[in-house]
């Protein structure tokens, strides 16, 4: 008999198979909800544009636009006309600042951190020439050297921008509240991720044909899968 006449045993699976397959499949979702899977970035888009860094780096720019709660937290607005230094000092106290750089590279720093005992959280805003942040961390890492750190009440750990960005999130929730990102880093040895947004979008003033062009950077560096420091930068130039 030769071997293309020979016909095939076809065995039915046992209930011990479908029970193992069953399992396997069950456990997938478990998996990529712990940080095991990368997170799906923002696909290009036409309107994207890309921007060189000073090392020579092309980096992608998503356009759309990013809500205005994302850059008030706790009474601050970055996007504020008053500057966002003299904001902090009203609301959290005043604290000396830090000067780092020079010309176009320049920045201004003040830092605060949580009064209570065994609570870590730093929050620190920072002027640059035409561009005003915060970081929130977990930890005292983001502050360096020995300049003064106020401590200040008003900082703990469940603080949280208005749009609900706030220390602890998993990846997936800092998705739901800033859509895809533009790129994400990852690093399986140490256990960390990092969501990076690069927005720009294009604003009309009011009583002008001219367009002023708004720049948002959102730095998200997670430790398994548990946000640890939140940057956010934003800029409007013309």
């Amino acid at each position: 008999m030769t071997q293309s006449s020979m016909t095939p045993i076809r065995r039915e699976p046992s209930r011990k198979s479908y029970a193992a397959c069953f399992c396997l499949v069950a456990l997938i979702p478990v998996v990529s909800t712990h940080g095991q899977m990368s997170p799906e970035i923002a696909p290009p888009a036409k309107s994207d544009t890309y921007a060189v860094t000073v090392d020579g780096k092309r980096l992608r720019v998503q356009h759309r636009e990013i809500a205005g709660t994302n850059f008030r937290l706790s009474g601050v607005d970055l996007a504020s006309k008053e500057e966002v230094l003299q904001q902090a000092a009203k609301l959290f106290g005043k604290s000396p600042s830090v000067l780092s750089g020079d010309a176009s590279t320049s920045n201004e720093q003040i830092c605060y951190r949580s009064a209570t005992e065994n609570d870590n959280t730093y929050l620190i805003f920072g002027r640059g020439e035409v561009d005003s942040s915060l970081i929130l961390s977990s930890d005292g890492s983001v502050w360096k050297g020995d300049h003064i750190c106020t401590r200040s009440g008003k900082v703990t750990r469940s603080m949280a921008t208005d749009s609900g960005l706030s220390l602890g999130l998993t990846q997936a929730q800092v998705i739901a509240i800033l859509g895809l990102a533009t790129r994400h880093n990852q690093d399986i040895q140490m256990h960390s991720d990092a969501l990076i947004y690069s927005i720009e979008s294009k604003k009309k003033q009011t009583e002008s044909s001219t367009f002023w062009y708004l720049e948002v950077t959102i730095d998200a560096r997670f430790v398994a899968d548990s946000l640890t420091r939140l940057t956010i930068s934003w800029s409007l130039t013309d």
